[in-house]
């Protein structure tokens, strides 16, 4: 049977009380390119990564405040709707997600919606995907305008279409090729050219 020796235990390292964190409710009146932002009560103030809204001018936020560490807003209370200038105003009636120091964001969960009622837009400035490697692909629309400045590739094993017109237009070449070909029509095949060359 083993007895616990009270000589044989190390004497516990002092511990540092923590320092007293307050609570206030304010509003930003100044927005930094380093991402700080100046409030009503004239301290400065950094993000917290956990609010991922980004700031404006005029937004009534809840701020903690330390005496060992900086101050930080916590959460974003009442956006000010009631802006003179008609950009502002556009921009108040809009939010921006970001986590403040990161470079990347992600999310991951078994389904994910996105609904917009007006329109939807996603946009990159370098290179962007978009892949279903499980599963399908569906593309739905009144319209579908397709514009690239070089090249369109496509691969498939099967290409099934069903249109009721199709028109093509090719400035330079036009090339069709296959083991077997077959054209077929209802009513009239017309092949008009200024030079016709078969076989």
């Amino acid at each position: 049977m083993r007895t616990l020796n009270a000589d044989s235990i190390a004497p516990a390292a002092p511990v540092t009380p923590a320092a007293p964190v307050a609570l206030a409710d304010t509003r930003i009146t100044v927005l930094f390119d380093d991402g700080s932002c100046l409030l009503g009560n004239g301290m400065r103030a950094l993000r917290a990564v956990s609010c991922l809204v980004e700031l404006q001018i005029g937004d009534r936020v809840l701020v903690s405040t330390s005496t060992d560490g900086p101050c930080h807003v916590l959460h974003i209370l009442a956006r000010n709707m009631c802006i003179r200038s008609e950009s502002a105003r556009n921009e108040s009636g809009s939010a921006r997600l970001s986590v403040p120091g990161a470079t990347g964001m992600s999310l991951c969960q078994a389904r994910i919606a996105v609904h917009a009622a007006e329109s939807l837009h996603m946009g990159s400035a370098g290179d962007a995907s978009l892949s279903a490697a499980g599963g399908t692909l569906s593309l739905n629309g009144r319209n579908l305008f397709v514009t690239v400045t070089d090249s369109i590739v496509e691969q498939a094993s099967h290409y099934v279409g069903k249109i009721g017109q199709y028109l093509l237009d090719v400035r330079a070449l036009l090339r069709l090729h296959g083991n077997d070909a077959l054209f077929t029509a209802a009513n009239d095949i017309k092949v008009d050219a200024e030079r016709i060359s078969m076989g």
